[in-house]
C-alpha cells in the first residue's frame, strides 16, 4: 500500500522530475487520452538500457539536422536535444501573415512538433533573430557573445550531454553570421560549461558544472565525414526507416517550406570529429564514451558504488524486459518496470550530487510512464472552459482509468497551480482503482485578481535590443520553449509494489461534430480585450477621405460590463466615433468605427494612436491576446497592444483604374496598396486561368507566389501575353524555382547563395537617375531610402538579358555592388519588372519611401519615355 502521505510526498518530491527533466516521456496533452501502449513501454525500456546523451547546436529553427536527432533518439535510444540560439523571428512565413515575434511563436511550435516525432528535447537561448547578416562581428554586437555563451552553458548543464554536435563551423563557410555564431558557441561551451568557477549563479540555481566529452560537426558530404551513421533501420513501432522519421520531422517546419518526401529505404548521415571521444577513428558519435547506465555514478567515485550497483541492476532488468516485450502481453513488463522504479526511488534519498540526482530523476520519470502504460493506466485532466478570468472559477476534473488486470492504489490526486492561479479541492477521489474502474477528483480553480494574461515567459517584458528579457522567469524555465501550464494534475499511484508519480496538463476538452474531440490549453485572460484594425493606418496628404480605424472591445466576463472607449492621438489629429459600450456577457463584443480627423495643415509624419477601454468599475484595458494557431502547432497567445501607427504620407499615385494582385507568402501588400487609394483586386485561380486580364492597368505578383500558387505557375504564359499586349507585370522577389521554371520573359539568374543587401541603411546609387521609375509621379531621393527595416532586399538577379535595365545599385559593407535589385524590360507593347526589394517588409512597416517607389513602379503602366 501507499506510504503515509507525508513520507510519500517527501520521497516523490525528491523523485519528481523538473519540467526540464521530463523529456519526451509525457504524452501530447492536446491529443485524445490513451495509455500509451507498447510505444511508451518499448521506448521506456530502451532508454533505461543505457546512458547516451547528445545535443545539437544551431542558430535557428530548421537549422537542426533531423537525421542526427532521429538516429540518436530512435536508433540508439539516446536522450537527444536541439539548442536553437533563436526562435527564427527574422525569417519568412509561407503559411500565414505573421512575421517577427508571431513567426517566432509558429517556429517554436514547429520545433516542438518535430521533437515529438523524434522523441527529443528543445531548448533556446534568449536571442531574437534580427535577420540575415554576413558578419559574425555584427551578430556578436547584437547578440552579445557572453550572453549567448551563458545561455548555452545553461542548456548544457541542464541537459548534460556527453556529445555536442555543431551544425555549422564558426567561420565564413557557414555563410549567415548567426550560423557562424552558433558554431563558435558550440565550441566554446565545450570548454567552459564544466569550469567550476564559471557561472556561479547557475551553480547556485542547481546547475553545477558539466563537461561534454566529445564535439562533432555535421558533415556536409560523406567525403568529409569521419563518422557515418545509418538511417536504414526500420523503427518497429512506426514501421518506417529512421530516414523516413527524419523526413517526417523535417516536414513540420511548414512555415519555412521544408516539406520532405518520406521515401522508402534508409540512407547515411555523417559527422566530423572535432575533439574528445575516441577521435576520428571512432565507430560512432558515442565511441570512447561509457554509455552504461552505471556511468551516471562514475563521477562520484567511492561514494557512487551503491548507486552504480542499483543502476547496473536497472540496466539488466530493462534489457531483459525489452528483449521479452510482447505486444499482446504488456502486463508481463510490469514486474520489471516496477523493480526498476523501486531501485531508482531507493537511490534518491540522501543523494547529495545534484547532477547524478537529476539524471536518476529523469530515468525515474521514464520508468514511471513506462510502468503506467504497461499496467494499462490512462490519465485525464480537463477543465470546463479554455479561458479563466478573475472572479469566475473553472471546474476541473482529474481521473484515472485502470484498463489493466490488476488493482492499483491511488493516493490523493493533487492539482499544481502556476503563480497567480488558485485551486480548491471538492472531491478527493477513491483510494483504489480495480480493473476497469475509474477514479476521479474534482476542484474549483481559477486566477486571482491582478493576475496578468497568459503569455510565453519570454514575452512578458520588452526586449533589450535583440535579446529577450528573462527577468522574473524561474531558472528552471529559462531556455525552455514555454513555461509549465497553468494547472497540472499530479497522480500518486502504487503499481505492483512500486510507487510512481504521473503528471498531466489540465486542458479544455470538447466535442466537434465535424472533427470529433478537440483539446485546448488553458490560459488566463483579462476581463476585456481591445483590438484595433489595421495596425498601420495610411493617409496621403491631400486626400479628401479621412483615415479610419476599427476598434473592437470584447468581454470574457459572464457578468455584464460597461465603460467608455478612450482614444489618444498626436500631432493635432483627433478621433470621431468613440464613446460608451455595454457588453452583456462573455463572448459579446462591440466594434467602434473611428474617423481620424486631420489638423488644418497636416505634415508627413509617423504618429501613434492609442486606445483604452475604461470600465465603469475602474478597470483599464488596452490590449488583445489572440492565439497564434495552425493545425500542426500548439496554440499560443500573443499580446497585441490596442494601438496603431498613423503614417501621413507625401505620396502621389498614378491614375490607374484596376490593379490585379496575386498574393504571395506572408503578403500584406495588396491591402496596404488599397489603403493608400490604389484600386487593387486579388486574382484568384479562376481569374488567372480563364479571366479577362486586359482590363487591368497593372498586375502585381507577390513575393514567392510562384512557389505557393500552382495556378500562377500554370497561368504564367497568359500573364506574359497580357504584358506583351500593353500591360504592366510586376513580379516581386521569387526563389530558385522561379529561375528553374523559366517564368521570366527574358533570361535571368539568381546566384547561390543569392544576392541580397542585409544592411537596411546601406547607401543606394541611382546610375539611371532620370529613369521614369525614379522620377514620376514621385521623385526618388536619398530620403526615400531612410527608415527601411531588416534589409534592402533579397534574391536579387545575378545575371540578366540585355533587354532589362537596372536603375539601382546597392551594397552591403565589404561586399561587391548589387545591381540586380530592380530589373525593368519592355515586353511587346508593355513592361515587365522583377524586383528583389523587400516590399513585403517595408510596406507593413509604413516606410514612406517604399510606398513612393512602389507607386512609381505602378506608374510604368502609363507608358515610358525611354
Amino acid at each position: 500500500m501507499l506510504k503515509t502521505p507525508g513520507v510519500l510526498a517527501a520521497l516523490l518530491a525528491l523523485a519528481a522530475p523538473a519540467a526540464s527533466d521530463a523529456g519526451a516521456a509525457a504524452p501530447d496533452p492536446l491529443q485524445p487520452v490513451s495509455t500509451g501502449g507498447v510505444a511508451v513501454v518499448e521506448r521506456a525500456l530502451a532508454r533505461l538500457s543505457g546512458h547516451r546523451r547528445l545535443m545539437v547546436v544551431g542558430a535557428h529553427p530548421d537549422d537542426e539536422d533531423n537525421t542526427i536527432l532521429a538516429w540518436a533518439a530512435r536508433g540508439v535510444a539516446a536522450e537527444a536535444a536541439y539548442l536553437a540560439l533563436s526562435r527564427g523571428e527574422g525569417g519568412q512565413n509561407l503559411i500565414g501573415r505573421e512575421l517577427g515575434t508571431g513567426l517566432g511563436l509558429i517556429r517554436t511550435g514547429e520545433l516542438l512538433a518535430a521533437r515529438r516525432v523524434e522523441g527529443t528535447r528543445q531548448l533556446f537561448s534568449r536571442a531574437f533573430d534580427f535577420g540575415y547578416t554576413r558578419s559574425l562581428d555584427e551578430t556578436f554586437r547584437r547578440w552579445p557573445r557572453e550572453v549567448l555563451l551563458e545561455d548555452a552553458v545553461r542548456a548544457v548543464r541542464r541537459f548534460r550531454p556527453q556529445v555536442v554536435v555543431a551544425i555549422f563551423p564558426g567561420d565564413e563557410r557557414a555563410g549567415h553570421g548567426q550560423h557562424q555564431a552558433s558554431g563558435v558557441i558550440a565550441a566554446e561551451v565545450m570548454e567552459v560549461a564544466g569550469e567550476p568557477d564559471r557561472y556561479p549563479v547557475l551553480t547556485a540555481a542547481g546547475l553545477p558544472p558539466w563537461r561534454p566529452q566529445a564535439l562533432y560537426r555535421r558533415a556536409w558530404s560523406g567525403d568529409e565525414a569521419t563518422q557515418l551513421f545509418s538511417l536504414d533501420a526500420v523503427e518497429p513501432l512506426a514501421g518506417r526507416s529512421l530516414a523516413q522519421i527524419a523526413a517526417a520531422s523535417r516536414s513540420l517546419h511548414r512555415s519555412q517550406d521544408m516539406g520532405r518526401e518520406q521515401r522508402i529505404g534508409g540512407g547515411r548521415g555523417g559527422l566530423i570529429w572535432r575533439s574528445g571521444g575516441a577521435g576520428p577513428e571512432g565507430d560512432d558519435a558515442f565511441a570512447g564514451i561509457d554509455v552504461r547506465l552505471e556511468a551516471i555514478a562514475a563521477p562520484l567515485g567511492a561514494d557512487g558504488e551503491a548507486l552504480a550497483v542499483r543502476l547496473r541492476r536497472v540496466e539488466e532488468m530493462a534489457r531483459r524486459a525489452h528483449g521479452e516485450l510482447r505486444v499482446a502481453h504488456l502486463d508481463a513488463s510490469v514486474p520489471a518496470l516496477a523493480g526498476i522504479v523501486r531501485e531508482l526511488s531507493a537511490a534518491l534519498p540522501g543523494m547529495r550530487d545534484a547532477t547524478a540526482a537529476a539524471l536518476v530523476r529523469e530515468k525515474l520519470a521514464i520508468a514511471s510512464e513506462g510502468l503506467a502504460a504497461a499496467a494499462g493506466l490512462a490519465f485525464e485532466a480537463v477543465a470546463d472552459r479554455e479561458t479563466a478570468v478573475a472572479g469566475e472559477p473553472l471546474a476541473v476534473e482529474a481521473s484515472l482509468w485502470n484498463g489493466g488486470d490488476r488493482p492499483v492504489a491511488v493516493g490523493p490526486v493533487a492539482l499544481r497551480a502556476a503563480p497567480g492561479w488558485w485551486r480548491e479541492q471538492r472531491e478527493p477521489g477513491s483510494s483504489e482503482a480495480g480493473p476497469g474502474e475509474t477514479v476521479a477528483a474534482t476542484w474549483r480553480a481559477g486566477v486571482a485578481p491582478g493576475t496578468p494574461p497568459t503569455l510565453p515567459y519570454f514575452l512578458r517584458r520588452p526586449r533589450h535590443g535583440d535579446l529577450y528579457d528573462w527577468t522574473g522567469a524561474p531558472e528552471e524555465v529559462r531556455g525552455e520553449p514555454y513555461q509549465p501550464p497553468p494547472l497540472t494534475a499530479v497522480f500518486e499511484i502504487e503499481v505492483a509494489g512500486a510507487e510512481i508519480r504521473v503528471e498531466r496538463e489540465v486542458v479544455h476538452r470538447y466535442g466537434d461534430q465535424a472533427v470529433g474531440e478537440v483539446r485546448r490549453p488553458l490560459r488566463a485572460v483579462p476581463a476585456v480585450e481591445v483590438a484595433t484594425r489595421p495596425d498601420l493606418v495610411l493617409w496621403r496628404i491631400g486626400s479628401a477621405v479621412p483615415p479610419r480605424l476599427e476598434v473592437t472591445v470584447g468581454s470574457h466576463r459572464e457578468a455584464p460590463v460597461s465603460g467608455r472607449l478612450e482614444v489618444g492621438l498626436e500631432g493635432g489629429w483627433r478621433a470621431e466615433g468613440g464613446g460608451r459600450f455595454r457588453l452583456e456577457g462573455a463572448g459579446r463584443s462591440h466594434t467602434f468605427r473611428l474617423r481620424l480627423l486631420r489638423p488644418a495643415t497636416p505634415a508627413p509624419a509617423a504618429l501613434a494612436v492609442s486606445v483604452t477601454a475604461e470600465l465603469d468599475d475602474g478597470g483599464r484595458y488596452a490590449a488583445a491576446y489572440p492565439l497564434i494557431e495552425y493545425p500542426h502547432v500548439r496554440p499560443v497567445p500573443i499580446e497585441v497592444p490596442a494601438a496603431a501607427k498613423l503614417e501621413v504620407l507625401d505620396l502621389d499615385l498614378p491614375a490607374l483604374g484596376r490593379i490585379g494582385y496575386v498574393r504571395g507568402a506572408s503578403d500584406r501588400v495588396p491591402e496596404l496598396l488599397a489603403e493608400v487609394g490604389l484600386p487593387v483586386e486579388l486574382l484568384d485561380p479562376e481569374r488567372l486561368a480563364v479571366g479577362e486580364l486586359d482590363g487591368y492597368d497593372a498586375i502585381v505578383v507577390g513575393s514567392r507566389a510562384y512557389e505557393t500558387d500552382p495556378a500562377l505557375r500554370r497561368a504564367n504564359g497568359r500573364l506574359l501575353d497580357y504584358a506583351r499586349g500593353g500591360g504592366l507585370l510586376v513580379v516581386q522577389y521569387q526563389q530558385y524555382q522561379f529561375v528553374r521554371g523559366g517564368f521570366a520573359p527574358y533570361p535571368l539568374t539568381i546566384a547561390q547563395p543569392h544576392g541580397r543587401v542585409t544592411d537596411e541603411g546601406s547607401p543606394v546609387e541611382t546610375p539611371l537617375q532620370d529613369d521614369p521609375v525614379l522620377a514620376r509621379p514621385n521623385r526618388i531621393s536619398a530620403a526615400d531610402w531612410r527608415g527601411w527595416v531588416q534589409e534592402r532586399g533579397l534574391y536579387f538577379a545575378d545575371t540578366w538579358d540585355p533587354a532589362y535595365r537596372a536603375p539601382l545599385v546597392m551594397t552591403d559593407p565589404g561586399q561587391p555592388p548589387q545591381r540586380g535589385s530592380l530589373l525593368i524590360a519592355p515586353l511587346g507593347d508593355g513592361t515587365y519588372v522583377y524586383t528583389g526589394l523587400a516590399f513585403f517588409r517595408q510596406l507593413p512597416a509604413g516606410v514612406p519611401g517604399a510606398y513612393r517607389l512602389f507607386a512609381n513602379l505602378l506608374a510604368l503602366a502609363e507608358g515610358e519615355t525611354r
